[in-house]
């Protein structure tokens, strides 16, 4: 199991992702040797250390990070609307008021437009 000594002059927290391990000056710890691996780059900062004595009874190694779930956009087919449709719609779910007056292509893009901006805004 490495062991990893901190270097380094003043308190620090390691940037690696799902570790976040507040290090002193002249700490040594037991680490799993994927976080030795990241550590050991940067020779000015971490040393590796034999085992001489025993520091902590289990190694440190990365938190498991679950991936994020990705939701499906809601699909709407906004080219088979027609003009009732498409005024509808905006109403009901933006609660924005179109003109009928307008021709049925700019009230398409007048809709995915505002469909853009709530599910932009929605993230």
């Amino acid at each position: 199991m490495p062991q990893v000594k901190y270097i380094g002059a003043t308190v620090k927290t390691d940037s690696i992702n799902g570790i976040g391990l507040r290090w002193h000056p002249g700490q040594v710890r037991n680490v799993t040797a994927e976080v030795a691996e990241r550590l050991f780059i940067y020779t000015d900062t971490w040393l590796g250390m034999r085992d001489e004595q025993p520091v902590e009874a289990e190694p440190i190694g990365l938190a498991h990070m679950q991936k994020p779930v990705e939701e499906p956009l809601p699909v709407f087919d906004f080219h088979g609307m027609g003009k009732d449709a498409l005024v509808t719609f905006a109403q009901r779910e933006y609660n924005e008021r179109l003109d009928k007056r307008l021709s049925e292509t700019t009230l398409r893009h007048k809709v995915i437009a505002l469909f853009g901006k709530h599910q932009a805004e929605a993230e």
